[in-house]
């Protein structure tokens, strides 16, 4: 038994020994040199370059495997030359090293006096006996473009700006030969200047009228209506005014009324109108904004001041206070004194405040006597509540006696009130018109609404510099003309603080983008359309913790000095848009984009098909088969081209898994693409 045993033992490693030899050889057939070479693809991961934006072209180098080092040679070729054209490191080989996949190779633009007609940068791959070259031609060789469009923009610096100054990039026209966006391509040809002036030229997209059209159609008109103007003009076939709505936007998250207040959420229209005077007066002067907020309706009801009245000792009324201290701290000329450049003013080491509790008392005299407006507003206590008309004054009801209010601006004593006379408020409009004067010429106005803007438009911490060269256009149009909205506009986008490309690596600079206006990129990106024409996208401030005209409070969704805490506090940033981000929105939001791209931008679906605002994804199935171009076309529209080269690998490889047994292969690798880039943060951020 025993020696049985040893032999069945000896004849089983007998058998084991030829199958270590097979599998050692094979292994090392499989490792030899020129026995199984490993495939070898180079891929263009940013192909476009300009010579006025100094973010480079990016090429990768990707293996099928990890193992050992590898030395890949390539040519460069093209009509661009290094060293004149671009910097590029020296050679024609790049090393893969033991354990990775893939290398990149940059590509940075030099800029020179001359202009020239694009140019090329070719690279291709060359044989060698350590791996084997694709049988796809664009697997072998990559182009880069170099354009050199003088002083007009780039392809990315003009992506960038449209986030700043509109909803972002929009669809690309499925008949083009490039992958950049139609109204890229119009800053791209325009500039930036021009660009806004043809805004400017532009006609108010005004949001009242699509709710008109509703009560004549018969449709009702319920608190959610409002949004579908809203979203028909930011990216609807109309939207042809975008730096309007964009500014209207900012505006109306510093000029904050809401439909949290029951008296509102049942005015629509009233609440568009609002709207509207905010979408007009972005083009206007800063004066007739303020006077606008003060005299509507809408915010009347918000703020109380609609059926405001004189004091009553007798009966221990008083004024109202709440709109006369909002129009000072948050509309105005804020808390504290301010230096031209938006910082404090110290007096001993403390900063000054800007006003006092006379002051607001003062204010609320001022905004006494005023009910609703319009042909009917007859009497002041019951007239029909007219919430699209101004309100008007009622001189029986206005405090006529002197006032003090900043900077030594006294009102004087009116007339008293003649009941025997017509009551046209006159005298009571005199004193509104003169607080208004008094707020829109204090110095302190410019820097703090010209802050605001900047945080809403370009970058979270402006510099003081900044600041004080967007208050100087605010003070002086340089025609002598201050509070001109155009002048602060085009100081705000144009100034080089907002344009310098070096602030793209700067981690002091930027925003996070609000999670509304992140969602409304997204829909602009793919041009997102329903089929009927229609826009129900209300009860998303569920996802976003925010919607237009429905802020929690008159400090809108979040605070302007809002600081988060951790690093940002430390460094003593402030980061308006992290007051409304959470471990839920944090999860919402990507979520939501999620369904978003696969069932539409409606909240719960509609069971009307024809309801689906859904994206228009046409340019992007047609590169379906080619993933790098597909993320390079996504890389432009989602996030200007800022994409960093290890997620554009880590989402192209995923992306190119997805192959056809999965259902509906083609759809989920756009679906996919466009989601994942969705919850980066260069997306989130913007820069």
């Amino acid at each position: 038994m025993t020696g049985n045993s040893c032999g069945r033992g000896a004849r089983v490693g007998e058998a084991r020994l030829p199958l270590l030899v097979v599998l050692a050889l094979a292994l090392s057939l499989w490792t030899a040199p020129g026995a199984r070479a490993e495939g070898i693809d180079v891929i263009a991961v940013d192909d476009l370059l300009s010579e006025n934006w100094r973010d480079p072209g990016v090429v990768a180098f990707r293996r099928a495997g990890t193992t050992g080092s590898l030395t890949v040679r390539f040519a460069l070729s093209g009509t661009a030359v290094s060293g004149v054209d671009y910097a590029v490191n020296p050679g024609n080989a790049i090393v893969i090293p033991d354990g990775e996949r893939e290398v990149t190779l940059s590509f940075a633009p030099l800029q020179d006096a001359v202009v020239e007609r694009p140019e090329t940068m070719v690279v291709t791959l060359q044989a060698d006996p350590g791996y084997s070259l694709p049988a796809e031609a664009k697997r072998r060789a990559v182009t880069l473009t170099l354009s050199d469009s003088g002083t007009k923009p780039g392809a990315k610096e003009a992506a960038r700006f449209l986030f700043q100054a509109a909803f972002g990039p929009s669809a690309d026209s499925i008949s083009d030969r490039d992958m950049v966006p139609e109204n890229v391509e119009s800053v791209m040809s325009l500039g930036f200047a021009r660009w806004i002036d043809g805004q400017f030229r532009t006609k108010p997209g005004l949001h009242t009228p699509t709710l008109d059209a509703m009560v004549r159609a018969r449709k009702p008109v319920s608190w959610d209506s409002k949004v579908r103007p809203w979203w028909e003009r930011a990216i609807g076939p109309s939207a042809i005014d975008p730096l309007r709505q964009r500014v209207a936007f900012a505006l109306s998250e510093i000029f904050v009324v809401s439909d949290r207040l029951d008296d509102l959420s049942n005015q629509p229209q009233g609440m568009t109108s609002y709207y509207d005077m905010l979408v007009t007066g972005a083009f206007g002067n800063f004066r007739g904004l303020l006077r606008g907020v003060a005299l509507h309706p809408c915010m009347g009801t918000y703020l109380s001041h609609l059926k405001n009245r004189k004091a009553d000792p007798e009966a221990g009324t008083f004024p109202d206070e709440n709109f006369a201290r909002e129009v000072m701290q948050l509309f105005s000329i804020g808390l504290w004194e301010l230096n031209p450049d938006g910082t404090r003013v110290l007096s001993g080491g403390q900063p000054v405040p800007a006003y006092d509790n006379n002051t607001i008392t003062a204010f609320a005299r001022v905004f006494t006597g005023l009910s609703f407006g319009g042909k009917r507003g007859t009497e002041f206590w019951w007239p029909p509540e007219n919430y699209t008309a101004p309100m008007r004054m009622w001189d029986e009801y206005h405090d006529m006696a002197p006032k003090v209010l900043l900077n030594g601006v006294v009102l004087p004593a009116r007339p008293a009130f003649d009941p025997a006379s017509p009551d046209r408020g006159v005298s009571g409009m005199l004193d509104v018109e003169a607080a208004i004067d008094c707020l829109f010429h204090h110095p302190n106005t410019g820097p703090f609404i010209g802050r605001q803007l900047i945080q809403r438009l370009v970058t979270s911490n402006p510099s003081p510099d900044y600041i004080s060269r967007v208050a100087q256009a605010f003070a002086n149009n340089g025609s002598g003309v201050r509070g001109d909205m155009k002048a602060v506009i085009k100081a705000i986008l144009l100034d080089p603080e907002a344009r310098l490309e070096t602030n793209l690596s700067s981690s002091t600079y930027g925003k996070m983008k609000e999670p509304y206006l992140r969602t409304v990129n997204l829909a602009r990106a793919f041009n997102a359309r329903s089929a009927n024409g229609s826009w129900p996208l209300a009860y998303l401030d569920e996802i976003h913790f925010q919607q237009p005209y429905s802020s929690p409070s008159v400090f809108n969704f979040f605070r302007p000095g809002y600081v988060p805490a951790g690093p940002l506090s430390d460094a003593g940033l402030v980061a308006p848009e992290f007051q409304i981000l959470h471990s839920i929105s944090a999860v919402s939001v990507p979520n939501y984009h999620f369904n978003a791209l696969r069932q539409g931008f409606n909240r719960w679906g509609d069971a009307n098909w024809r309801n689906l605002v859904l994206p228009g994804l046409r340019v992007e199935m047609s590169l379906v088969n080619d993933v790098p171009a597909l993320m390079r076309r996504l890389d432009l529209v989602l996030t200007g081209g800022t994409l960093d080269p290890e997620q554009h690998r880590i989402i192209r490889e995923f992306v190119e898994s997805i192959d056809n047994t999965v259902w509906e292969w083609k759809k989920e690798r756009v679906w996919n693409a466009i989601y994942l880039i969705c919850t980066l943060p260069e997306y989130a951020v913007q820069r």
